[in-house]
């Protein structure tokens, strides 16, 4: 199994979650939504050409707009390399946090 960075693997959860309305600004919004963390949009941009590249995320461009004044959004969705690796890490992640039970010392329980 390749490793991905957390970063990573969020990034192909969030492809998946948006599904056909996966481009750069929506993922970004997303992760940032979900975090809480203050991203920067360069820091996805990169994240997403490296998948890419590796071979996890398929980029394609869509059509030009008006509302984007004749410009294309460049949108992104997972090849079946993307699938497995989210299947595997999920698979790891499972058998990780199975019977795991976590007491906060400082709750008093």
């Amino acid at each position: 199994m390749e490793i991905l960075t957390k970063y990573e693997e969020l990034i192909l959860l969030c492809v998946l979650k948006l599904g056909d309305n996966a481009y750069g600004t929506t993922i970004f919004k997303y992760l940032k939504e979900l975090t809480g963390k203050a991203l920067s949009l360069g820091g996805v941009y990169f994240p997403l050409d490296r998948l890419v590249k590796r071979g996890y995320l398929v980029s394609y461009t869509g059509k030009a707009t008006l509302e984007r004044q004749g410009l294309s959004r460049r949108y992104y969705k997972l090849s079946s390399e993307g699938i497995a690796v989210l299947n595997e890490i999920k698979r790891v992640n499972e058998i990780l946090w199975t019977g795991f039970s976590y007491k906060d010392s400082n709750s008093g329980e």
